[in-house]
């Protein structure tokens, strides 16, 4: 099941960064906060599996794009389509808003995100270093044109 996310599910938020980032957890608990009550234009969508949230996507509207602030599956759904339907949905949710671009941050070290982002039509623009807090890994910083 996909259903919008509540304040209620950070918790379970976490608990998928946890499975998904080898025990890291990217985002707090006050940045999804931040997000959920961000005054731009915002989707965050769920996917639950046996009453729990098994991965989630954000995207945030500003001016003429569709930014996904944050995606990730548990690693055991992984390859099941889960992550493109959801980008997906965040295109739909982008054009519906007249949005030209969809725009994201990868890892650079993330070569599965990589590979999916550019099957579904995103290319690279530039490397942005040391990106990442904990680790500093450069970022690659990636764009789909909507029109």
């Amino acid at each position: 099941m996909i259903r919008e996310l509540e304040l209620g599910d950070i918790k379970e938020l976490l608990a998928v960064q946890r499975l998904t980032y080898d025990g890291q957890t990217p985002w707090t608990r006050s940045g999804f906060l931040s997000e959920l009550y961000s005054r731009y234009t915002h989707l965050y969508l769920g996917v639950v599996h046996e009453e729990k949230v098994i991965g989630f996507m954000g995207v945030r509207l500003f001016l003429e794009d569709g930014h996904i602030t944050n995606i990730a599956i548990i690693p055991k759904f992984q390859g099941w389509g889960l992550g493109a339907f959801l980008l997906q949905e965040a295109e739909i949710f982008a054009k519906s808003h007249r949005c030209q671009t969809m725009s994201l941050e990868v890892r650079k070290s993330n070569s599965d995100a990589q590979r999916l982002y550019r099957r579904l039509g995103y290319v690279s623009r530039r490397v942005l270093p040391n990106y990442y807090n904990e680790n500093n890994e450069d970022a690659i910083d990636m764009v789909k044109y909507l029109c």
